[in-house]
């Protein structure tokens, strides 16, 4: 008795993972998760954060040696 239990509940569960994943793929839309790499924005926000870090880095690292 308690093998056929698990067993439903088995089916159970993969049955509603299974509805929630075809309800997330319905909802998707094309462009999640896309991440442009070669768009020129892209890079140009990536060098702009990229040098904003690096200054900063530098800039903490030049307070702390300097006092």
């Amino acid at each position: 008795m308690s093998l056929n239990n698990e067993n439903n509940e088995l089916d159970f569960n993969k049955e509603k993972r299974e509805g929630y994943e075809k309800l997330m793929k319905e909802s998707s839309t094309n462009l999640d998760g896309y991440w442009d790499k070669n768009n020129i924005l892209v890079k140009i926000l990536l060098f702009v954060l990229g040098l904003i870090i690096v200054i900063g880095v530098g800039y903490i690292f030049y307070m702390y040696f300097n006092s």
